[in-house]
């Protein structure tokens, strides 16, 4: 016998799979109306390990995806955290619809720290169409949750063969089944088994915990022609926070930015790019009034690396964590290139 062969039979891996809805689980009727159901029988039907992996199933809830609030993502982070420290399992697959999926796998990543691995997925296909892809999606996500290469990544998402880290990943097509990316793979699933090339840098803010019910944060978007006549009813409509998604680097016109001045006077404003890839610019074009520059020494705060969906996501925890004006800033920071 080969001595490369002779390696002791483990017990199988125990992954619990939580089933949030999305594409995966939506079925049309004969009269042409879609309706989610639970798809636990279907899980079972087509995942078989050889015995190396045991897996179960949490029919948690049935969320559209375009419907989920945050109130739901609280709901899903405690039953997270209450697997890891109540069952006895060794990775967790988190099942959900894909329109809101970076938001999501970025706040778990946010609110739930462990090791064990927790791995979103999903489909862009329902299971009635040819060549659907939620199959091979919740297969491959069960053997990263298994597999020990994937253990302290943060949470993952696992999407037609490869895996991404939730801070950077991104949906960027409608239908294609390749439509989750990252600007950079942290590996692949490859004929059944985990290729990891790269780890992510884990960000830890110990901060975290949720104290409050949901913060209203705003995610504004500026354009060509902006005015910015939305931004002299934020206060008014209740919002506690503003992320701001500029043009280019993260700029707004002067006369947009005079009225994010004054927002900023009253709740903490990230300035963000509405471009999605790249760093926030902190100082090109010197340091005149509303130049990056400017944001820089006169407190406001910069989403770095994230785009305005995460930024948002980030405050959005900070503030119903009731952290300081320190702890959110150092948070922002930690997303943030080197100054």
């Amino acid at each position: 016998m080969s001595y490369f062969s002779s390696k002791e039979k483990q017990s199988p891996k125990h992954v619990r799979v939580m089933l949030l809805g999305g594409t995966i689980a939506c079925r049309l009727k004969d009269n042409g109306e879609s309706e989610t159901v639970d798809i636990e029988d279907f899980i079972h039907s087509f995942c078989d390990f050889d015995g190396k992996i045991r897996v179960s199933v949490n029919s948690f809830s049935k969320l559209g995806g375009y419907d989920t609030r945050i109130s739901d993502l609280l709901n899903v982070a405690e039953e997270l955290k209450r697997t890891v420290r109540e069952d006895d399992v060794d990775g967790i697959v988190v099942v959900m619809g894909t329109n809101v999926m970076e938001e999501a796998a970025f706040a778990v990543n946010l609110m739930v720290q462990t090791e064990i691995p927790i791995v979103f997925t999903g489909a862009m296909r329902i299971p009635q169409a040819k060549g659907a892809d939620g199959p091979v999606n919740v297969v491959d996500a069960i053997t990263a949750a298994a597999s020990d290469s994937c253990r302290d990544l943060g949470v993952i998402v696992v999407f037609n063969n490869e895996i991404h880290s939730a801070d950077y990943m991104r949906k960027e097509h409608t239908l294609n089944c390749g439509a989750i990316t990252s600007d950079f793979r942290l590996g692949y699933v490859a004929e059944g088994a985990v290729s990891i090339r790269t780890r992510p840098v884990r960000r830890r803010m110990p901060w975290i915990h949720i104290k409050t019910p949901p913060k209203e944060v705003l995610l504004y978007q500026s354009y060509l022609g902006d005015t910015g006549k939305l931004l002299d009813y934020v206060e008014e409509a209740g919002y506690e926070g503003a992320v701001i998604e500029g043009t280019g680097g993260g700029y707004c016109a002067l006369w947009v930015f005079d009225k994010i001045e004054k927002l900023h006077k009253s709740m903490p404003v990230v300035m963000a790019s509405r471009i999605g890839h790249g760093d926030t610019m902190t100082a090109t074009y010197g340091n005149e009034y509303g130049m990056p520059g400017y944001f820089s020494t006169h407190g406001y705060l910069s989403a770095g690396q994230l785009d305005g969906r995460k930024a948002r996501i980030l405050l959005t925890v900070l503030l119903m964590s009731e952290c300081s004006e320190e702890q959110i800033a150092e948070s922002f920071r930690m997303f943030s290139k080197d100054e």
